[in-house]
């Protein structure tokens, strides 16, 4: 409760707020959003669902990277557990002219039965997750055999963890000092891929059914 409660008081001002990270960590965050359409199939009706998406922004830059009419192809799912992250995500697609299913659920029982989509994404929540093995759990059965997880969070590189900057961004937010949950993949989880992007700020673990 005390997420939704925080979430909820900054939906409105989330996106101005995330740019922050930005300047601080000298990256372009919905730049490297763009990233997850490197995961779409490049055929076909692809089905995408988000976990923890908050107001949208990994759709957004979806959109940007690949054009509104390379999206209709694209069905959409959202879910998050903050309903002011909602009604923003929502006014976000309209805006963008996409029609996307966006629903209030919790990341350890998602409404969805298996093998749904072709891409889960993930970005923002993993480290703060009570129960991490879990979450990766239900994101694996969501996804169809072939398909493919994408986990985002912050997590500094073994260099940059090393230096004196990576040091003061710890200092100044323990998130950081996250290593990827490699300990908590699921046990049917093949394929598993783990590098840094945003400067090596932020872990990414990709794994496929």
């Amino acid at each position: 409760m005390k997420w939704i409660d925080e979430y909820d008081s900054s939906a409105k001002d989330y996106d101005r707020l995330v740019k922050l990270y930005d300047d601080w960590l000298g990256i372009d965050m919905m730049h490297e959003r763009e990233q997850f359409a490197d995961y779409i199939p490049a055929e076909g009706v692809v089905r995408m669902l988000d976990v923890s998406t908050g107001t949208a922004a990994n759709f957004e830059a979806i959109v940007h990277r690949l054009g509104a009419a390379a999206c209709t192809r694209l069905d959409l799912h959202g879910v998050d557990l903050s309903m002011g992250m909602l009604r923003v995500a929502r006014e976000k697609m309209r805006s963008l002219g996409l029609d996307c299913l966006l629903v209030q659920a919790n990341v350890y029982n998602l409404p969805y039965p298996d093998d749904q989509f072709d891409v889960v994404l993930h970005s923002g929540g993993m480290n703060t997750f009570s129960n991490i093995a879990a979450a990766l759990e239900e994101m694996l059965r969501l996804v169809r055999p072939e398909g493919t997880v994408v986990v985002v969070d912050e997590g500094l590189s073994p260099r940059v963890r090393a230096s004196e900057r990576g040091r003061e961004v710890i200092e100044t937010n323990n998130l950081f000092a996250s290593r990827p949950p490699l300990e908590h993949l699921p046990s049917k989880a093949r394929d598993v891929k783990v590098d840094y992007i945003m400067n090596e700020t932020f872990y990414r673990v990709v794994f496929r059914k």
